[in-house]
């Protein structure tokens, strides 16, 4: 059981990195849509819709994994019930504010489409480093 929730912390990391750089991509892509290039730049929209909603179903996973194993503790402080709480904040941007927006955008809306798009990454991203501090709390960095 151990090894499982060590995987799925793994793979919780690894969508939460994903989704991060694919936000970095995501303007000069915006960019390039916007004045008719860049056909496929649609896929990283999707790609990052997966990682966002995989990310947070991997940190769920790891709660109750990590709850069967006895992390009790680090499981139910503030810092982790935080987290999560902002965890669902970043797939709700990516769901109702950047993906609306690249629709906006590819529809011929170009300028609501960039803001969206530039507001959605900029709360993501802020959100998400928030997210990585906490991860930090209370395990011997920050104190609790």
């Amino acid at each position: 059981m151990s090894l499982v929730h060590t995987f799925a912390i793994a793979l919780h990391i690894l969508f939460a990195a994903a989704w991060f750089g694919l936000g970095l991509a995501l303007p000069s892509l915006a960019r390039a849509a916007a004045s008719g290039g860049a056909p496929q730049a649609g896929r990283v929209i999707t790609m990052m819709n997966a990682s966002i909603v995989l990310f947070y179903g991997f940190a769920v996973l790891n709660w109750v994994l990590g709850m069967r194993l006895g992390f009790e503790l680090q499981y139910n402080l503030w810092p982790y019930h935080t987290s999560m709480t902002l965890g669902l904040v970043l797939v709700l941007v990516q769901l109702f504010v950047i993906r609306p927006g690249w629709n906006a955008l590819v529809a011929g809306d170009v300028e609501k489409g960039r803001k969206r798009i530039g507001m959605g990454i900029g709360i993501g991203h802020a959100v998400w480093l928030g997210i990585f501090v906490l991860m930090y709390i209370g395990r011997g960095v920050v104190g609790a």
